[in-house]
């Protein structure tokens, strides 16, 4: 399998995860958006680090994602009903199957961060989630 199918398998595998919940809107991975359709979940790829393994071709990685959150456009009357109830649905979807439907070992999360989010000068309200996947590749 080449590198990039294994990658790419993993955040298809979130993307239709976080699509299970009906508290998110729309999902995004990789394509062009706006701020519109609230909630809305963004993943990104994060810098990880691969490192090589015991054998010959063979390659430990450890894929770190975020998925930023844009719920609200104005300020929560109460940031645990409308926004961290909402990313706490998000943490659970990932988390259902740790292994992703077969396309890592293990995920977890690794940060929990509630907040302001800028977007083109625009104040908006929600939070990343930040999560660590690991997987062995084996090149072939």
């Amino acid at each position: 399998m080449s590198f990039y199918t294994m990658y790419k398998a993993v955040f298809d595998a979130v993307k239709a995860a976080i699509e299970t919940k009906s508290a998110i809107k729309t999902v995004v991975l990789g394509e062009q958006f706006t701020v519109g359709g609230l909630p809305k979940a963004i993943i990104n790829a994060e810098p990880s680090p691969i490192k090589p393994g015991a054998l010959d071709k063979r390659f430990e990685l450890q894929i770190n994602f975020s998925v930023v959150l844009v719920i609200l456009e104005y300020e929560p009357k109460d940031w645990f009903t409308d926004i961290i109830a909402v990313m706490g649905d998000v943490v659970d979807a990932v988390l259902a199957d740790t292994t992703l439907n077969g396309t890592v070992r293990f995920v977890h999360p690794t940060a929990f961060s509630p907040g302001e989010i800028r977007f083109r000068d625009k104040l908006l309200y929600g939070g990343v989630v930040s999560f660590a996947a690991y997987k062995s590749w084996v090149v072939t």
